[in-house]
């Protein structure tokens, strides 16, 4: 009987267990050109010499449709390798890269509040331009919501493009060459 009596007063056992839980975030961060990866603009009227190529952007001939998907907000730049577009038949040969001009759009559907984009159209340039502008907890997202469309142009004048044309600049015949880097950052 005492030995039963020890059983019924002793205290109960309690059994635990540790459980890790772990989040492992990886980080997105993608950039594609979906269209318009090469851009050639051929100028061979006189017409085209004195009021220049795709006044006002709207030719999809020279659109670039890029897209970004992120899992953070983000920036994006555009920037040429010189400052000027080089002669290939003739190296010495330079057009100035201002000549050149571009602007964004989002694509059709997509939330403007996410981002910002330049407000004018820009001369292209060795300098770093930011061209999206994410806006803090709305740009993440994936390429269906961030979809941009750059209107690319040559000797219009436009905005910040230089302000003469390409027929009083009196270059060289050639064909003028430069690379233009888009470059993805999150903030």
């Amino acid at each position: 009987m005492l030995l039963f009596a020890q059983f019924s007063f002793g205290q109960a056992v309690n059994d635990n267990a540790i459980i890790p839980v772990s989040v492992t975030l990886n980080s997105i961060l993608r950039l594609t050109v979906v269209s318009g990866g090469n851009i050639e603009f051929v100028v061979n009227t006189i017409d085209d010499y004195t009021s220049g190529i795709n006044t006002g952007g709207t030719d999809v001939r020279y659109h670039t449709i890029f897209t970004v998907s992120s899992s953070q907000d983000f920036d994006v730049t555009l920037r040429s390798e010189e400052d000027d577009l080089l002669g290939q038949d003739n190296t010495v040969n330079v057009l100035d890269g201002a000549n050149v001009g571009y602007d964004l759009t989002g694509g059709a559907g997509e939330d403007g509040t996410n981002w910002d984009l330049p407000a004018t159209i820009e001369g292209l340039s060795a300098t770093p331009v930011t061209v999206v502008s994410g806006i803090a907890a709305n740009a993440a997202g994936d390429a269906v919501q961030n979809r941009f469309v750059i209107q690319w142009r040559l000797g219009t004048q436009e905005g910040n493009m230089v302000k003469t044309s390409l027929l009083a600049q009196s270059n060289p015949a050639d064909r003028y060459v430069t690379n233009v880097f888009l470059e993805l950052s999150s903030k």
